[in-house]
């Protein structure tokens, strides 16, 4: 069951997430370094809610909320 307080703040603060499929270049603790779109970004592990890694090649795909998202690109 949910408290009230927990329903309110997901009415107020609503997530979308997205898929983004990517190339893995570097990982470290606290974050990975990707490429996606023509683009090469460093994003934090505390931001990523999932990440599903392919075993034939070095490409994952991540879920990450649309803001994150938007915050660094």
């Amino acid at each position: 069951m949910f408290s009230m307080k927990r329903l309110i703040y997901f009415a107020a603060n609503p997530q979308n997430y997205i898929w983004i499929d990517a190339v893995l270049l570097k990982e470290t603790r606290k974050a990975v370094f990707i490429s996606f779109d023509n683009k090469q970004i460093w994003l934090s592990k505390v931001w990523i809610l999932r990440i599903k890694r392919t075993k034939i090649t070095c490409g994952i795909s991540i879920k990450i909320s649309e803001y994150h998202l938007a915050k660094k690109v």
